[in-house]
């Protein structure tokens, strides 16, 4: 389940220096994805390589994320959600939010979820690549806001297939569902094949949005 960990995050989990453990597969296919090389690593024993070095550094760090590709849809998700709560660590995760049954099960060990909105519902498949049904992403949403859990609702803006009309929209859902933050994560191309939005732009897509909920930018200089 696990391809790679960062022993010491400090963006990962909000406030807190953590251990990131990332998954490999994912049940979307976004072509921006920065994560795709993970499906060519070696999947980790968790028990074996994993747990030993967490339990002997919890001392000092005891907030673990599960981060992806898409981390609920592996077999052994929940058992590693039990592992890490049975042994004190506070649980955070990232998710697409697909799979609101798998969500359900476990949002009561968790201390936080990050969960990514890809875009407006009108134009979900656009950034996926995949036929998505919309009302698994409002269900998980409505799981996280009802649960009382620690969250944070963002979207990756990338241009090719986003604009600021989407992520209005974006905003003002989330308000009429009773969200009280929003994120806006800047797209950052290594290859400069689709260019991202300027700062001044980001700036001013968050106004916007901050018309129906409080928006922060992540990536902006």
């Amino acid at each position: 389940m696990i391809k790679s960990v960062i022993w010491s995050s400090m963006i990962d989990y909000p406030d807190n220096v953590c251990t990131t453990l990332f998954t490999g597969v994912c049940n979307f296919d976004c072509e921006f994805c920065y994560n795709k090389g993970l499906l060519k690593e070696k999947e980790l024993d968790f028990e074996k390589e994993i747990l030993p070095k967490l339990l002997d550094r919890k001392d000092f760090i005891d907030h673990v994320i599960i981060s992806g590709g898409e981390c609920t849809v592996h077999p052994d998700f929940e058992k590693v959600i039990n592992i890490l709560y049975e042994n004190g660590f506070k649980i955070g995760i990232h998710t697409n939010g697909y799979t609101p049954e798998i969500l359900s099960n476990i949002i009561d060990k968790i201390d936080f979820i990050g969960m990514d909105i890809k875009n407006d519902f009108e134009n979900y498949n656009e950034i996926t690549q995949k036929k998505v049904d919309v009302s698994k992403i409002k269900e998980s949403v409505d799981i996280i806001l009802k649960n009382g859990v620690n969250y944070e609702f963002r979207t990756t803006v990338y241009p090719k297939y986003i604009n600021k009309e989407n992520l209005v929209n974006i905003a003002k859902y989330l308000k009429e569902v009773g969200s009280k933050k929003y994120v806006l994560q800047n797209y950052f191309d290594h290859n400069k094949t689709v260019i991202p939005y300027s700062a001044e732009m980001m700036r001013e897509i968050q106004a916007e949005c901050s018309e129906y909920l409080p928006t922060t930018l992540r990536g902006i200089i």
